[in-house]
């Protein structure tokens, strides 16, 4: 064990936020060198591109006297996070576009895991906070949703252990080239609220999560993820006082100890509304030491952090014993990801190759729900008007759509509307009534503290008197879906409806080119 004071073991157990985009001003880097020098344990990353981020966290790496443990969101792969890097589909677009007894699909879906984890270890991350295993059974869940792999404990079980073993592959040596985290225990499917801003309650009766909520996690321990991620929700069934964040019943008796994982217990992001507006930082941070966090993560000030978990080793709350266990742990995963080993030479990535992979994917994730393939392809020449509806009044979402079906199609019209237009309704009908097809394409983002994944009100009556206006007009309707599927279910007046999954290009293009067959 490292010969730590007190305040440098518990530095070990923070990681703080670090803007990759940052990183080029003089400025925010010596605020970051500051941490490091004061022993902070890592951080988890947030944007920059390959070019230059890599760079950055090689020269914060040398100024650590214990090396940092770098971790990133990349559920859709180093593109999420850094420019360069490339974006692969939603995990629910990936179940989508794989067939588990295909080997074939089998093959492309290691091929893209393993692409996330060449290019993510180059970028000078060691940690990905991904797979999502939450089982996505409530519908209007804002904020998993086509995070999620899918709604049913099976699906979830098999790609999360795909995702954990290809992540993990080993490197050599004993070594692992990335560390995989299964996310949020002890499951965040069955709400309908975010805990980005509040604290969701699940419901479940403890027959109920261990029959859904819980399996894909017991999974993941089998299959020997490196991290598991605790959400803040509050949970009766387990613990009924307190949020899971805070609950020493969940997090060390069920998961430490009762699933006997031994790897790294990190919280999610310390800063969320879910914990934030009812408790102090330093009670958050001392709270979730207690019942049994290895990692605090994305607190808003890390040297708060740090010191009121030194205050409460000191006052009595914890003990030395339990930060020093924390500390073996991280410093076990530093080992095991070759922290501590000379570093070795980063090979060429070939990302016109994983491009490809994502195409494929984007090509293989659509599905048309029963009933509408009669009506596809689409002549084209046959006249079509599109309307684009999104959800976040970003009036550019569908853009790559737009520019796929202006080449698709030679008799195009289209029209964007946002929960902030107010729709002409003669212009409307005029392009419906000018065509022999009506495509309506709807984005409505899935993200932190939003609160539905739906449509609004008024948006949603745009959509339906657009399918009105079309069947009046002895025209077919085509509603495609590039977020939430399960919006598709309520406008069954569409005479075809296809869920996309994800509203990346590449699916936006593979859409256009489903619509004529190709």
């Amino acid at each position: 064990m490292l010969n730590l004071s007190l305040k440098q073991a518990v530095a070990q157990m923070v990681m703080p936020r670090l803007d990759g985009d940052l990183l080029e001003d003089p400025r925010y880097v010596l605020q970051a060198q500051a941490l490091v020098q004061e022993g902070i344990g890592g951080f988890i990353l947030f944007g920059g591109s390959v070019a230059n981020t890599p760079k950055r966290l090689q020269e914060l790496q040398a100024a650590a006297e214990i090396p940092l443990l770098i971790a990133s969101d990349v559920e859709r792969g180093l593109g999420q996070q850094l420019a360069g890097g490339t974006r692969f589909p939603s995990q629910r677009a990936v179940a989508s576009a794989v067939n588990r007894r295909s080997k074939s699909d089998g093959e492309l879906l290691d091929r893209m895991l393993d692409a996330v984890r060449v290019e993510t270890r180059a970028a000078g991350i060691h940690a990905v906070f991904s797979p999502v295993v939450d089982v996505n059974n409530n519908p209007d869940n804002p904020i998993i949703c086509t995070r999620a792999f899918g709604d049913e404990p099976g699906v979830v079980e098999w790609f999360g252990s795909r995702y954990i073993n290809r992540l993990q592959k080993p490197s050599g040596r004993g070594r692992l080239a990335l560390l995989a985290c299964a996310k949020h225990f002890p499951g965040h499917g069955d709400t309908d609220q975010d805990s980005h801003s509040v604290l969701p309650v699940i419901r479940a009766d403890r027959q109920r999560l261990n029959r859904i909520e819980l399996p894909p996690f017991r999974e993941a321990v089998k299959d020997s993820v490196g991290m598991v991620m605790v959400a803040h929700l509050l949970v009766p069934a387990l613990d009924p006082e307190k949020p899971t964040t805070f609950s020493k019943k969940t997090v060390t008796a069920l998961l430490r100890e009762g699933m006997e994982f031994n790897g790294l217990i990190v919280s999610d992001a310390l800063d969320m509304g879910a914990l934030a507006g009812a408790y102090s930082q330093e009670e958050i941070a001392v709270r979730a030491a207690e019942a049994g966090m290895d990692i605090l993560l994305h607190p808003s000030d890390a040297r708060l952090t740090i010191d009121a978990v030194v205050s409460a080793v000191e006052q009595g709350r914890l003990t030395r014993q339990h930060i020093d266990e924390s500390v073996a742990r991280i410093m076990a995963a530093k080992t095991t990801l070759g922290l501590l080993d000379k570093p070795s030479p980063v090979a060429a990535i070939d990302y016109g190759k994983h491009a490809t992979i994502t195409r494929e994917l984007s090509r293989k994730a659509l599905r048309i729900l029963p009933g509408g393939k009669k009506l596809i392809p689409i002549p084209a020449k046959a006249g079509v008007a599109c309307f684009i509806l999104d959800d976040d009044n970003n009036t550019e979402s569908g853009n790559a759509f737009i520019h796929a079906m202006h080449q698709q199609f030679s008799n195009l019209s289209f029209l964007v509307l946002t929960p902030g237009y107010d729709m002409p309704e003669s212009l409307a009908l005029d392009s419906i009534l000018a065509a022999e097809f009506s495509v309506l394409a709807v984005f409505s983002k899935i993200s932190a503290s939003k609160g539905h994944s739906g449509l609004t009100d008024k948006l949603r009556t745009m959509a339906i008197k657009l399918l009105q206006n079309t069947q009046q007009a002895n025209g077919k309707s085509i509603l495609i879906s590039f977020d939430s599927p399960y919006l598709l279910d309520r406008f069954v007046e569409a005479d075809v409806r296809i869920a996309a999954y994800d509203r990346m290009d590449e699916i936006q293009q593979a859409a256009a080119s489903l619509l004529t067959g190709e």
